[in-house]
């Protein structure tokens, strides 16, 4: 049981400092959270899935615990979110860029007037 506790928590720090180190434009969030994040999933789903699948199964309970720790640190992905660089880019040249593409700040808007 111990050599396999060591095998998830390597499993769940390789993910989540794979995670912070080849990605970190999808992961704006400290390093250690995605660490912390990574360790602890692959230790809870890897005792979970010794509880359910038992214990002379060790290759998929550890498939199991990298598995589930990718899903949990895919969560504090952010790909939506642009590098400040790509934003102040768009706000300095913002004609380069489509109309889908633009800023709020770059819309003109039209007087109201009553």
């Amino acid at each position: 049981m111990l050599l396999e506790l060591l095998a998830f928590a390597l499993v769940g720090l390789a993910v989540g400092g794979g995670a912070a180190l080849l990605l970190p434009h999808y992961f704006q969030v400290h390093r250690a959270v995605t660490l912390l994040t990574g360790l602890c999933s692959a230790l809870l789903i890897g005792v979970l899935a010794r509880a359910v699948v038992g214990g002379g199964h060790v290759a998929v309970t550890v498939t199991l615990s990298a598995i589930g720790a990718c899903l949990l640190v895919s969560l504090l992905a952010h790909p939506e979110r642009r590098r400040p660089e790509q934003r102040h880019r768009e706000q300095r040249h913002p004609e380069e860029h489509g109309p889908e593409q633009r800023s709020s700040a770059a819309v003109t808007r039209e007087p109201h007037h009553v």
